[in-house]
Order: C-alpha cells, then sequence, then structure tokens
C-alpha cells in the first residue's frame, strides 16, 4: 500500500526543523561563551598603547592660553586654546568642534615640535589641543603657533602664565616667530577684551595700509572723470594702541623671548 505525499514529506520536514533548532541552540550557547570571554576583557588598557607600571602614579596637566583671530568678516575675534597633557604615546590630539582647518592642525605639530626641543620631554605624553572659537565658525591659518608653543613649554615644565597678554604670530622650527595678518584688527579686539599686553612679531608694530582716494579731473563739455588710487599709509601702532585703546604693544623675534615674557622670567 503506497503512503500518501503527507506521510512521507511531513515527517521529513518535522525532523529538518528539529535539527535546526538544535543547531541555532548549539550556536547561540557558543555566541554567548565568546561574548561573555570578550566582555571581561573590557576596560583593560592593550598593552602595545600605553605600559603603566603597577601602582605608579600620573598627574594629568591642563592649562589655556589665549589666542586672536580674524573673522570672515574682518573682525578681531579673541577665543582660547588649552592643552591638556595625558599619559600616552607622543601623540598630539586636536578637538575638531568647532571644524579647524588643516594648517592650524600642522601648526599644533610644529608647536608642539619646537616646545619638545626646549624642555626635558620624556616622550610619554599624549598632547590633547581644545580650541574656544570667540564666536568664528571656522578656524584656519597658523597665526596661533607662537601662543600654542608657549602654552605647551609650560605645560611640560609646569610654569604659571600671565593672564594679561595676548600673542599673534607664526612659529618656525628654528623657534623664530613669523608675521601674520590683520594686526591692526586684532590688537582692537585684544584691547576691547581687558588685556594689557599685546605681543606681535618683530617689526608688525609699524602697520601700512592703503587709504583709497579720489580725485576729480574736468574732462570737457562739462563732464568730470573720477580717477581712485590707493595710498600707502603708515602707523605706529605701539602709539595708537596705547593711546586710544589703553593697551601695550610688545614686539618679540624669538619664542624664547615670549616665553619669558609670559612666565615672568
Amino acid at each position: 500500500m503506497k503512503k500518501s505525499f503527507r506521510e512521507i514529506y511531513v515527517p521529513v520536514f518535522l525532523a529538518v526543523l528539529l535539527a535546526l533548532s538544535i543547531y541555532n541552540t548549539y550556536m547561540i550557547h557558543s555566541m554567548q561563551i565568546s561574548l561573555g570571554s570578550s566582555l571581561s576583557s573590557v576596560g583593560r588598557v592593550p598593552q602595545n598603547i600605553i605600559q603603566v607600571p603597577q601602582n605608579a602614579t600620573y598627574s594629568i596637566v591642563e592649562k589655556s592660553i589665549p589666542i586672536v583671530a580674524v573673522s570672515s568678516d574682518g573682525e578681531g575675534v579673541v577665543g582660547s586654546v588649552t592643552l591638556k597633557l595625558i599619559p600616552g604615546n607622543n601623540n598630539v590630539l586636536i578637538n575638531t568642534n568647532p571644524f579647524l582647518e588643516t594648517d592650524l592642525q600642522y601648526s599644533a605639530n610644529k608647536a608642539v615640535a619646537v616646545a619638545k626641543l626646549r624642555t626635558e620631554y620624556n616622550y610619554d605624553k599624549d598632547f590633547i589641543f581644545d580650541f574656544k572659537s570667540g564666536g568664528a565658525q571656522l578656524i584656519g591659518g597658523g597665526s596661533a603657533g607662537a601662543a600654542m608653543t608657549i602654552l605647551t613649554m609650560a605645560s611640560l615644565e609646569g610654569k604659571k602664565l600671565r593672564n594679561d597678554a595676548v600673542i599673534t604670530g607664526t612659529i618656525n622650527t628654528d623657534g623664530t616667530i613669523g608675521m601674520v595678518g590683520g594686526i591692526m584688527e586684532k590688537a582692537k579686539a585684544v584691547a576691547d577684551a581687558g588685556y594689557k599686553y599685546f605681543l606681535v612679531p618683530e617689526g608688525q608694530a609699524t602697520v601700512t595700509y592703503y587709504e583709497r582716494e579720489v580725485t576729480r579731473e574736468p574732462f570737457g563739455f562739462g563732464f568730470t572723470i573720477l580717477n581712485t588710487r590707493y595710498v600707502p599709509k603708515t602707523i605706529d601702532l605701539k602709539k595708537v594702541a596705547r593711546e586710544e585703546w589703553g593697551l601695550n604693544i610688545v614686539e618679540v623675534s624669538t619664542i624664547d623671548e615670549a616665553y619669558d615674557f609670559f612666565t615672568g622670567e
């Protein structure tokens, strides 16, 4: 007597379902064992990242310094940069909120490199920079290089920085401070923020700008031609800043000069 289709295939189908159920139960159990092993290692510091001797103690150093820039609408803005030193492997890390342009990130790395050469550094820390923009949506340029170098040196040496001064200037690998733009706008912003001293690169206390002049020239038949030209003008920024804003402009040529000023040495 032949068996029906249902009698033949239903038992086979049930057997397959049973086999799959057993297999899934086995796999879930295996995953739980694996997951438990993984969770047991959470929180461990990978040995190839930081070697921490048992019972050793570390302190985290955190310092800030003001920085000044010119916004996209031509106004000077004062912000700040904070440096945190933590145990690590010589990494330079930057908080990119707000967004930082590539040149500023490069400047931060160069500032750290220059600071290392001028201090007793054991290559056992990470450098974490955090920028406050003073209202700007985008931070860029190398004019904070000198400030970041001073901040890094003071953090490594445990020295206190004066709180009544601001510096602008790029940092070069030989420790010299390079020229920047927007000195007048920056000086005004520094004065408005209540600071007493503004350190600028050597030679930039004298500002040259171009003033627009329009002259009229008769052309005949009652017409007049307007000729426009830009005439260079020179301003003694030290005099203007002191008399109009109560701000003292100090020229510096090297990072060592600037560092001594900020640390009172």
